[in-house]
């Protein structure tokens, strides 16, 4: 019997974007599915009343991991690590990474070219 090969996602071919994180431009990976589900799992566990704070630190501490994993330069990631060090980077500001790939650019409305249709008199 063979085992079947199991797909490894190859992180050069996923999409990238450039974000701005205090006034730096990073270049950040598109997030895998699997990564977005953890990330709303996590989330929901945050905003949950009934849930231990130990739990609550554990659920940031793996939607930071997740976050910084897409960072492609190890030195944008050694920056942002530094800013949460220091406090003063909140989770919330890296959320811009999970969206960056759902906001397409804004397009310019089109503009019709050409001379308008000859009026026929009646």
């Amino acid at each position: 019997m063979t085992t079947p090969e199991i797909a490894i996602p190859d992180e050069t071919a996923r999409e990238t974007r450039v974000v701005e994180v205090r006034g730096r431009s990073i270049v950040i990976r598109a997030l895998l599915e699997t990564q977005l589900l953890l990330i709303n799992h996590e989330a929901q566990i945050l905003q949950r009343d009934d849930v231990p704070n130990q739990r609550k630190m554990k659920a940031m501490e793996r939607m930071f991991t997740a976050l910084v994993s897409l960072v492609v330069q190890p030195t944008d990631q050694e920056f942002l690590e530094d800013l949460m060090a220091e406090g003063s980077l909140d989770l919330r500001e890296l959320v811009v990474f999970a969206t960056s790939f759902f906001n397409e650019p804004e397009q310019a409305p089109k503009v019709r070219r050409g001379r308008p249709p000859k009026r026929t008199p009646a």
